[in-house]
């Protein structure tokens, strides 16, 4: 981590909890997505699947992931299912713009513009669930604590941007597997999704031990 983002993470007291994950990808910053290169149809054929209650597999800027609209029901017990994951381990969200984070989480305490110095990028921001977030019964039902991503990828960032609303993002990987970061790393369940969107990855490995440059979890929680 660079001595510039470990200060404001000591300056705002976040706490750093451990990555889970020994596999990241790292995308460079001056690669182009190939969202305008190919047009809208990628686009809509995955705002499409939200839509319609499916669920979709794409790359973020970590790790290949799975996604379902936060707002069908099936869509999100339909990304349990295919993660063979019990429905008590709660999911994350995924926005698409830093400054929506706080239509779903509280951040009043944070100093102004942390968020948008941290995202978009590898973080995923945890803090208490807003008591007016428009988060439907099905995503962490009985949990206060709510991580949120706003992934450095403009695929993912205009998919949850044309949807309208959240995304449930978790890895596209089965329960205990490890995480993916090629399309042939899940092929057991590709057939429970509707949309696969390819990406070639440049791989680091790590071993975490505290954190990782590529994988970090923030808990933004009012002490």
């Amino acid at each position: 981590m660079c001595p510039r983002t470990l200060m404001m993470l000591r300056a705002y007291h976040g706490r750093v909890v451990p990555a889970t994950t020994h596999r990241v990808a790292e995308v460079r910053s001056n690669q182009k997505d190939d969202t305008l290169a190919h047009g809208n149809s990628r686009l809509f054929k995955a705002v499409e699947a939200l839509r319609r209650g499916k669920i979709i597999a794409l790359p973020t800027d970590t790790l290949y992931g799975l996604a379902a609209g936060v707002r069908s029901e099936s869509g999100v017990r339909a990304l349990y299912a295919t993660k063979r994951r019990s429905e008590d381990v709660p999911l994350a969200i995924c926005v698409g713009d830093a400054q929506e984070v706080g239509n779903y989480l509280e951040t009043g305490h944070l100093a102004s513009g942390l968020l948008e110095e941290l995202l978009p990028g590898p973080v995923t921001v945890i803090s208490w669930t807003k008591s007016s977030s428009d988060l439907p019964n099905c995503i962490n039902p009985g949990r206060r604590l709510l991580g949120v991503r706003v992934p450095n990828s403009c695929f993912v960032r205009a998919v949850a941007r044309q949807y309208g609303h959240a995304l449930a993002l978790t890895s596209a990987n089965q329960s205990g597997d490890r995480s993916t970061v090629d399309v042939t790393e899940f092929l057991e369940i590709w057939d429970d999704v509707r949309f696969l969107k390819y990406q070639r990855y440049h791989l680091h490995l790590f071993l975490f031990v505290l954190m990782s440059e590529n994988a970090v979890y923030l808990d933004f929680r009012r002490r």
